[in-house]
């Protein structure tokens, strides 16, 4: 580091607007740049209020250091290798929530931007995408310090408080502007003044930033269409996560929708900062939003896929057994019982036989479609794989209400099934269980498979079943 000429870096208003950047968008307590030099690690903090020299041996950050890539933890204390650390078991300090990312200059490891704070926390994909993000701007401005090192030397007292204000203004509005984030400000008043590029655009305003029109507290979950996360319920002032943050100092993961006029609705989740002066004035208050649109509905799209069929889209065995489960404890307590129908259909395998698996994949649906209409409203239809299908229904008194319900059932398959390779005569097999005091999801399935294959036996037109 000595070789870069960054041992003696003074304090640097654009640095210190980075990591009070980063606590803002990661919702740790702290954030500091450390510079590794020889056998000393430098600590600015995030407040700027100057350096601190420690032991590199002591160094949290020689892990993220050495690795060249981002280190996160939840809770450092239950994480053998930062353990016994000093700035975690208490000598130094209690670290919990820790995230370091290194610094690389002129190819050189140089340092890092960690962020940390003294309870457990949890950092998400979009929180360390933030900080490497943050952390090459740090690494551009230690670049260009170097560069103009002497030229800022020579200028007077006055030139060069004038100049840090210019550049800190300059690189203020420019690192807001560019950051892939939301950015909302608000004065002491609550009364919103600014909004970033991003912001502007999911709220549906094209003015330039820093020229968003005044709205006061209570006409803002109108005047930009906050929702809460269900995308339904309209934000009340109070719920709004940057008012929130002037009553509680800070919010972290707050989800919310914005639809903005004639556009998409889009999920976003929110972390707010109270903004206080030296003096402890509150001066205002900033939101940090991610869109989390495309992820949570990935999430929810893996968790369709793990629980339903492919094929059909009715719930799976996992689902069924699942929902069997709740079933049978409701039944508990209200008195009634759980209905189970195992059906197979049959001929199905000359179908697949003569015509392709394509075409039994037609007829698979629609045995889907005719089980969904034959069941009443909250009874689960599942496919268990081939031609199984379940069908699960709870509320049941007496036996007679499940026999009706297999009767429509068998009565939906009395016609030919079309494709389009034509029609397709096949039948439909039904054994059905009834719960009682000792049944389990497990015992109750079963039973219902042994009746079905009971039922299908006792048709002659069949071949001999393939299990007892």
């Amino acid at each position: 580091m000595t070789d870069l000429d960054l041992a003696d870096l003074p304090i640097d208003p654009e640095l210190d607007g980075v990591l009070r950047l980063a606590v803002m968008l990661t919702g740790a307590g702290q954030a500091v740049i450390n510079l590794l030099d020889g056998s000393w690690q430098y600590q600015l903090a995030r407040t700027g209020s100057g350096w601190s020299r420690s032991p590199r041996h002591e160094s949290l950050c020689q892990t993220a250091a050495r690795s060249r890539v981002t280190v996160a933890v939840g809770d450092a204390s239950a994480v053998p290798a930062f353990a016994g650390n000093p700035w975690v078991d208490g000598r130094r300090g209690h670290v919990r929530l820790y995230a370091s990312t290194p610094l690389q200059v002129a190819g050189v490891i140089v340092g890092t931007l960690c962020v940390h704070d003294d309870t457990p926390g949890d950092l998400t994909g979009a929180h360390i995408a933030a900080l490497e993000d943050l952390a090459a701007l740090v690494v551009v401005l230690l670049q260009r310090r170097r560069t103009d090192r002497s030229a800022d030397q020579a200028q007077s007292f006055f030139g060069e408080a004038y100049a840090r204000l210019s550049r800190t203004q300059a690189f203020s509005r420019a690192l807001l502007e560019a950051l892939p984030v939301g950015v909302v400000a608000a004065d002491a008043d609550g009364q919103v003044t600014y909004f970033n590029r991003v912001s502007r655009q999911w709220h549906g305003h094209d003015e330039p930033a820093g020229e968003a029109a005044r709205v006061a507290p209570a006409d803002i979950p109108t005047a930009y269409d906050l929702f809460a996360s269900d995308g339904v319920t309209p934000l009340s002032a109070g719920q709004v996560p940057l008012l929130r943050a002037f009553e509680e100092g800070r919010v972290l993961d707050a989800e919310i929708v914005i639809r903005a006029h004639g556009a998409q609705a889009r999920l976003v989740t929110c972390s707010a900062s109270r903004v206080m002066g030296d003096d402890g004035e509150v001066l205002g208050a900033v939101v940090a939003m991610a869109d989390v649109t495309s992820q949570r509905k990935m999430e929810q799209q893996l968790r369709t896929a793990a629980l339903h069929d492919g094929l059909t889209g009715l719930p799976n065995r996992t689902l069924l057994m699942d929902r069997l489960t709740h079933a049978l404890h409701s039944a508990t307590r209200q008195g009634t019982q759980v209905a189970v129908l195992y059906c197979d259909l049959d001929r199905f395998k000359a179908v697949n036989d003569h015509h392709g698996h394509a075409v039994g994949d037609e007829v698979l649906i629609t045995a889907a479609g005719y089980l969904r209409q034959a069941v009443r409203p909250g009874d689960t239809v599942a496919r268990l794989g081939g031609d199984e299908f379940v069908l699960l229904c709870p509320g049941m008194r007496s036996w007679q209400q499940a026999d009706t319900i297999a009767d429509r059932v068998r009565g939906a398959f009395t016609a030919p099934v079309l494709s389009t390779h034509g029609t397709h005569t096949i039948g439909i097999s039904v054994g059905v269980a009834i719960s009682g005091t000792d049944s389990s999801p497990d015992t109750l399935l079963s039973s219902a498979d042994r009746a079905m294959y009971t039922a299908k036996r006792s048709r002659r037109d069949l071949p001999t079943p393939r299990r007892g």
